[in-house]
């Protein structure tokens, strides 16, 4: 797995500029939508006599014009312009009543689907906001559904023992469509009420789309979306491809240092979780703060964005090493130093700091995009603000997904070994952080991190509404994605008994960092460059039996049939009741233990949690069927699923899947099946490959969840007169050795046919 790293040059530009920068994000690139009124035929602002006159004119070919605007002079709004348009809108003006003719009567747009457009639009409506956003992944084959967000601003409350209140109210978005001379791709549609695309045809690609929605309030926030269509065969998808070593761009350093406010109110707006907080003795902080950019300095075009947040104990720069790696592959990155809202700011408000560390990274994006206007500074033109991500490491991590919370107008979160900002005192007792945005994410944690990892990636992995990546880099620790740091690293030789099993690290800093390189810029190379072909690396099958990580992930996958959840134990999706036989323990529960760090909160998890007979033969059952019907999996590649040993801190349990073996079963409506072995999809590596120091012996835990990818094709194989029209149900075989230590226990979740 360790790669030779070609030498990246870096220009260090020691510039430093004192700027103020707001805690709030300004929309500096707000746009205007065009429109128009109905039966203003001939554009000039109002609907009178000389309107009718010009259909008229325009219809046998006496002014020798085209109306510049057809929607408009469509008077009755049934897709064609005659005779009947030109009657209609000279009763409406003689008798009065122009508020009898259809929608818009003011500047607006088309409520309904025809072929005529607007190609000189006599009016313009405001844009009050843009956002970037991700649509549904579509595939040849499965019917397509994807879904815009159905509220500009969510509606956010606080619970505390029996009292509660309302922090903000929701905004619902009312109508939704597409500007006057665009359409969407092959034959979707847009529900203008929900907002929902609906179709069955899809040209593979990645289709660049603009929606606008307008909110219960008139206001109009404008869509930057991205649909991401593949192939029936996915052949889009390239394995092998390696992103650890370093591009080819040039880098320049930037240093700047601005001036930031924090506030501290008092009293606070609402209880906050878990503490009694001291009252500030200011009503505000100014502090100076040091920002670093990383930019590629030969870069032909405006770049992708990163704003980045260390966490707490570490510092800005202490990143260089994956910042710059970033940079000459082309993105330009912002590392803020900022302290404040992990110490001082928690000294009044007891714990976390997670939103107000998220309001600097917002203030941050204004400031290096204000760079970007300034024909006098060095980025001026470099960046391009629709492609913006937020980052961060440990509460940075967190602090980044907050930021996205603040500023939805991003393309996407890395978060590094991030904390849960539920157990935020200022997030803890809202309804914030149960559903996370709906935005690609990429979380790198490590095995070994016991300062975020326990129960945080499975916490967030269900909670998460995007497509979303997790990687767990086996013996890697918290402070190795450092370029110094040790925080969170403790050196020991690896045992199998407490601490080592759970708390050493066991693999070098350079190994670490090469794979947090990897992942990272896959990550934005799918995100930051539309880049479909590596989908294998974060939705796909490619490293699931890796001896170096532990990919789990959400494709959100656009036709993917979910089998079973668990939220209904001992339910399947459909209905169906969960049967199983041998195990000595079956239940709904959590595969983590151990609530660290406190104090809690902790959301619900619902895996399924099981001990298999530790010298015999383990099975359970999902029934498929949906309300008596057999299910149609035509159009899905793979059924996939998540599994892990469970994990009991300080406990030398389960190393490895060695101790048993397992098998997957199809079966039908007329009782054929078609049985297959998941093991060659599960890691079989006994002993670490490459851990440090060199000739130590690691044994495997592979104590986190991986996603595993049984192709259906291997099941006709197996049955080729297996009907994947009408499946009847999935049966899981464990067979065990005798050789698991404590018991095999083991954790299983969301079985889908995608």
């Amino acid at each position: 797995m360790r790669r030779t790293i070609p030498p990246i040059f870096v220009i260090l530009l020691s510039v430093s500029l004192s700027v103020s920068c707001l805690s709030s994000r300004s929309n500096l690139y707000a746009v205007d939508l065009d429109g128009f009124v109905r039966g203003d035929c001939n554009s000039d602002g109002s609907v009178d006599v000389s309107d009718p006159i010009y259909t008229l004119e325009s219809l046998f070919g006496v002014s020798g014009e085209t109306p510049g605007c057809s929607d408009a002079c469509d008077v009755n709004d049934d897709g064609a312009i005659n005779l009947a348009d030109a009657i209609e809108l000279l009763g409406a003006v003689f008798l009065g009543i122009p508020a009898a003719l259809p929608a818009p009567l003011t500047c607006g747009f088309d409520p309904t689907s025809d072929p005529l457009g607007c190609d000189a639009p006599a009016c313009t409506l405001p844009v009050s906001e843009e956002r970037a956003f991700t649509l549904e992944t579509a595939r040849a084959g499965l019917p397509y559904l994807g879904d815009l967000p159905e509220n500009q601003r969510e509606g956010v409350t606080w619970q505390q023992n029996l009292q509660s209140g309302v922090i903000q109210t929701a905004l619902s978005y009312v109508e939704y469509g597409l500007p006057i001379g665009t359409s969407l791709p092959g034959d979707l549609s847009l529900d203008g009420s929900t907002g929902v695309l609906t179709g069955t045809t899809i040209p593979s690609g990645l289709h660049a789309l603009e929606i606008w929605a307008r909110d219960g309030n008139g206001d109009h926030t404008l869509f930057h979306a991205e649909l991401p269509s593949f192939s029936a065969a996915e052949s889009e998808i390239i394995p092998g491809q390696v992103f650890s070593n370093g591009g080819f761009l040039l880098v320049a350093i930037q240093d700047e240092v601005f001036t930031y406010t924090h506030p501290l109110p008092w009293p606070t707006p609402y209880p906050l979780d878990g503490c009694t907080p001291l009252q500030p003795p200011a009503t505000e902080a100014v502090e100076s703060k040091n920002l670093r950019i990383y930019y590629p300095l030969t870069a032909t075009a405006p770049t992708p964005l990163l704003i980045f947040h260390h966490g707490t104990g570490f510092n800005s720069i202490e990143y260089q090493q994956l910042l710059v790696h970033l940079a000459s592959r082309g993105i330009t990155c912002a590392s803020v130093e900022d302290q404040f809202p992990y110490f001082e700011f928690v000294d009044y408000y007891c714990w976390g700091g997670h939103d107000e560390a998220a309001e600097v990274l917002v203030s941050v994006r204004q400031l290096v995009e204000s760079y970007n206007l300034d024909p006098t500074h060095p980025l001026f033109g470099r960046i391009d603000n629709r492609r913006v991500f937020y980052g961060g490491h440990s509460r940075g991590g967190a602090s980044a997904m907050a930021a996205r919370e603040i500023d939805p107008d991003v393309r996407g979160v890395l978060m590094l070994q991030g904390t849960d900002a539920r157990q935020d005192s200022w997030i803890g007792n809202t309804n914030r952080w149960i559903d996370l945005p709906d935005v690609p994410v990429m979380c790198i944690s490590a095995e070994q991190d016991t300062d975020v990892i326990y129960p945080f990636a499975e916490r967030l992995l269900e909670r998460f509404r995007g497509p979303t990546s997790m990687v767990t880099i086996y013996g890697g620790c918290h402070g190795y994605s450092t370029d110094a740091s040790s925080n969170g690293c403790g050196v020991c030789s690896f045992t199998t008994t407490a601490p080592g099993v759970d708390s050493c690290r066991y693999i070098a800093r350079s190994l670490q960092i090469d794979l947090l390189q990897h992942y990272a810029t896959a990550f934005f190379q799918r995100y930051a460059f539309g880049n479909l072909s590596v989908e294998g690396i974060l939705h796909g099958a490619e490293d699931e039996a890796s001896p170096f990580v532990g990919v789990s992930y959400r494709r959100n996958l656009s036709g993917a049939i979910p089998v079973a959840d668990f939220e209904d134990y001992p339910f399947t999706n459909s209905g169906g009741a969960i049967a199983s036989s041998g195990a000595l323990l079956f239940i709904k529960g959590t595969c983590y233990d151990w609530p660290f760090p406190l104090p809690a909160p902790i959301e619900a998890i619902s895996n399924l949690v099981l001990i298999a007979d530790p010298n015999g033969v383990t099975t359970f059952d999902l029934p498929i069927d949906v309300a008596g019907a057999a299910l149609d999996v035509t159009g899905t590649k793979t059924l996939t699923f998540r599994v892990k040993n469970h994990d009991i801190h300080g406990v030398a349990d389960n190393f490895g899947y060695f101790h048993l073996d397992m098998d997957l079963e199809l079966m039908d409506s007329s009782g054929a099946s078609a049985s297959v072995p998941v093991d060659p999809h599960l890691p079989q590596t006994i002993f670490h490959p490459q851990p440090e120091p060199a000739g130590l012996n690691v044994q495997m835990k592979y104590q986190r969840f991986l996603s595993v990818t049984m192709p259906l094709g291997e099941f006709l194989v197996v049955n080729p007169s297996l009907d994947l029209t009408a499946l009847d149900s999935i049966r899981v075989t464990i067979t065990t050795n005798g050789t698991a230590n404590v018991d095999a226990r083991m954790g299983f979740d969301d079985f889908r046919f995608e």
